[in-house]
């Protein structure tokens, strides 16, 4: 990654040009939010909003730590208020059609099969600990990074990687 030149016109995130933020990791943080919030529209959405509210913020993010890690913790928070903002707000229904979830790769019969479980049983966890299992799993942050991410330490965070494998394993014992 190449640091911009005095006298360039892009912005700093901690020494580094912002777009290049959003170039390296912009995959990463809609892939987590894809998966915590199970709609790509959604995704999008809280993606760009992630990175707004991190140029908004750059001057926050401290060199030398994770930029990974402060990008997730932004995308979790958004994506925290966003069911926050849901909860509280009365809508009418649309219509009782189920949603089709956005359509995985051509594959396997068995292995769509078993991503569905998964999927589902990723779902059924409470949301702190599918957040801590898709970072760890999917992202592979180290769990001193979860815990920046997520504001607790890193022996709650590896206490809530525990407790999601063991649900998940409880949940697809016998279905795999």
């Amino acid at each position: 990654m190449s640091r911009p030149q005095t006298g360039s016109h892009e912005v700093l995130c901690g020494g580094i040009a912002f777009s290049h933020v959003v170039e390296q990791h912009w995959i990463s943080v809609y892939r987590l939010l894809y998966r915590m919030s199970g709609e790509a529209h959604d995704a999008e959405d809280l993606t760009q909003e992630t990175f707004l509210r991190a140029f908004e913020r750059r001057d926050s993010f401290r060199p030398g730590t994770n930029m990974r890690a402060w990008l997730m913790r932004i995308a979790s928070n958004a994506l925290f208020d966003l069911q926050r903002k849901r909860r509280t707000a009365r809508a009418t229904p649309l219509d009782d059609k189920q949603v089709q979830a956005a359509p995985t790769p051509a594959g396997p019969a068995e292995t769509a099969e078993l991503g569905g479980l998964l999927a589902e049983a990723l779902a059924r966890l409470p949301e702190t600990q599918r957040l801590v299992f898709l970072l760890r799993s999917t992202e592979e942050l180290s769990f001193r990074d979860i815990a920046g991410a997520i504001g607790t330490s890193e022996e709650t965070a590896r206490w809530h990687m525990l407790q999601a494998r063991r649900q998940l394993l409880t949940m697809l014992d016998g279905k795999l």
